[in-house]
């Protein structure tokens, strides 16, 4: 009866244990950052996305990257470990209970002389069941100090992905503002092919009429040929962008894409402050900073756990055994041993050759190593805030000089354009007034895809970079 009970509870605990490891007990995962299926700016949207709208927004865009982009799936699946690595860190304070149980044949011979007695043979049998239970109960806060670690270590990997996160929100951004920019130059080099093609007609007439030379028609048949190409690897840039927007969504690069907006859009820039203002801002809520104290924090309470590995630790300890022994009557016939105990075992190392004096050394140089990296994060960001921020002055006021210089060079073509149809000006000045146009349009366009992304950049050195900044 005592060994049918001590089966049937070994296989309910082994029932319980195995749909207890299906669940989260400790409820480790609630304390990972969801940023790979949310907007950082703390509002949800489903990866399960429909077909692709006929015209792309730069929002819908990121969210379809962000969803299909590897890099932030790794970075979330980093932080799920380490959770796991916290619930393990907190099962140390529970209780350990082994089963087991064994069956043993053979036979046993006998050989000695006593009174005339001189051998027994028989055959033995014996199944033995032990149950035992152990429970650490006090060990100088090196539990306490594994699971303050790995806790600090899970801060800094769901910091680690909001920054993967972010990084991959510029990227998918950058990727459509030099699509948009790509777009508008194929549209600006059909523009000049357009006045190509008929300065070439105006030089042609005035050839065919005997007004113009050879050599006029000849110039302007090569300017128009140099603006055909331009607009033909216009064509092939802009396809090539609008397939890797395709790629970075999960879909084949052939897909058909239209995108929605223009560069000329010009976002609020409210959040551009003094520059003392960003970098105290910077300092406070940037996830490469937060990720870089966390893992201080967690390198201080790694050398605490070593120390504390060094001390004694108390345990309960209790044990249930029954031990039933068959065997012939030569052998005395059977046995039925039933043993119970319970007590307090105490550990205290004394001698290890050395080895935690060497890891509380190691754990000392992680924190030293920790603390550098701290302040490299900090001087690596400070450093690029301040870069981020000029280039934004930079390129803000670039952007009315572009402008000013678009809309002189169009005057000018124009100007010159009149005057050779009137035989008063010549192709070369025609060709130059051109080339100037065609020129400032390119330059204004690369200006204004240079502000957008300093833009984002800016608000990405920040830390806190969501759709807000789109």
């Amino acid at each position: 009866m005592k060994a049918a009970f001590i089966y049937s509870l070994l296989a309910s605990l082994c029932a319980w244990f195995q749909s207890a490891m299906a669940m989260d007990v400790f409820a480790t995962e609630r304390d990972v950052s969801r940023t790979a299926n949310k907007d950082i700016n703390n509002s949800t949207w489903s990866c399960e996305v429909g077909p692709v709208p006929a015209l792309l927004t730069l929002e819908e865009m990121i969210e379809r990257v962000l969803c299909h982009d590897p890099q932030t799936r790794q970075a979330w699946a980093s932080a799920k470990a380490q959770a796991a690595l916290v619930g393990v860190k907190q099962s140390a304070y529970l209780p350990r209970l082994n089963g087991s149980s064994s069956v043993t044949s053979g036979r046993n011979d006998t050989a000695y002389e006593q009174r005339g007695e001189y051998s027994r043979h028989g055959h033995q049998r014996q199944l033995d069941n032990r149950l035992t239970l152990s429970w650490v109960l006090f060990d100088f806060g090196r539990r306490e100090s594994a699971l303050r670690n790995a806790r600090h270590l899970l801060v800094a990997a769901n910091a680690n992905q909001d920054s993967q996160l972010q990084e991959a929100f510029v990227l998918a951004a950058q990727l459509y503002y030099d699509t948009l920019a790509a777009q508008r130059s194929q549209v600006a080099a059909t523009q000049v092919a357009i006045l190509a093609a008929e300065n070439l007609k105006a030089a042609s007439a005035k050839y065919e009429a005997g007004a113009a030379a050879l050599s006029d028609r000849l110039q302007a048949q090569t300017a128009y040929s140099q603006a055909r190409l331009n607009e033909v690897r216009g064509n092939g840039a802009l396809r090539s962008a609008k397939g890797l927007i395709a790629m970075r969504m999960g879909l084949p690069p052939q897909t058909p894409l239209e995108l929605a907006g223009s560069l000329s859009r010009r976002p609020d820039t409210h959040f551009v402050k003094t520059v003392d203002e960003l970098l105290e801002q910077a300092r406070q809520g940037h996830p490469s900073l937060i990720a870089a104290k966390a893992k201080l924090d967690a390198a201080k309470a790694a050398i605490d756990e070593r120390k504390a590995s060094g001390r004694p630790t108390l345990s309960f300890i209790a044990n249930i055994s029954d031990v039933q022994t068959n065997q012939s009557i030569a052998l005395n016939g059977d046995s039925h041993l039933r043993e119970n105990s319970v007590g307090l075992q105490l550990n205290i190392p004394l001698f290890e050759g050395f080895e935690r004096t060497y890891q509380v050394r190691g754990a000392q140089a992680k924190f030293e190593t920790s603390k550098a990296e701290l302040s490299d994060v900090e001087q690596r960001i400070s450093m690029e805030l301040w870069v981020n921020y000029q280039t934004l002055n930079i390129e803000t006021r670039s952007l009315e000089k572009t402008a000013e210089w678009v809309e002189q060079s169009s005057q000018a073509l124009q100007v010159v354009q009149g005057r050779y149809r009137s035989g008063v000006g010549n192709m070369i000045e025609l060709l130059n007034a051109l080339t100037a146009y065609a020129t400032a349009e390119q330059q204004h366009i690369n200006t204004l895809n240079s502000w957008q992304l300093s833009r984002l950049k800016l608000a990405a050195s920040l830390g806190r970079l969501g759709f807000w900044a789109l």
